[in-house]
């Protein structure tokens, strides 16, 4: 087994019925393991990761951590499950292209408290 199909599948596991805090701490650990994966080379890292893992911290910020999690395991699908209409819709962001500028954007992201819920009433 390759890293990269090691990565993807330590990065598998469900978050049903767990809190709101520990579905943040699972999408922050995702996205650090996969930003520190392609700085080491595991993958490459090109528009395509660029576009996901961006599109995963901004999905992070708007407390949509299920959304964000899956945003970042789609960062390393394997070249035959990759589509250009999968992520033409994740504009390329200035201040996110980088993988420093990436791990910057998700220190920000990670400070935020989590969002709570309102019951609907």
């Amino acid at each position: 087994m390759s890293d990269i199909e090691a990565l993807r599948k330590s990065l598998a596991l469900p978050s049903e019925g767990l809190a709101s805090e520990d579905k943040k701490k699972m999408a922050v650990d995702a996205i650090t393991t996969i930003i520190d994966a392609l700085g080491r080379g595991v993958g490459a890292f090109g528009e395509w990761e660029q576009r996901c893992l961006a599109a995963s911290i901004i999905t992070l910020r708007a407390g949509k951590y299920d959304e964000s999690r899956a945003l970042a395991r789609r960062a390393i699908w394997p070249d035959e499950n990759r589509r250009n209409s999968g992520v033409a819709r994740f504009p390329l962001r200035p201040g996110m292209l980088s993988l420093p500028e990436l791990t910057r954007e998700l220190d920000i992201a990670r400070s935020m408290p989590p969002r709570r819920v309102r019951p609907v009433e």
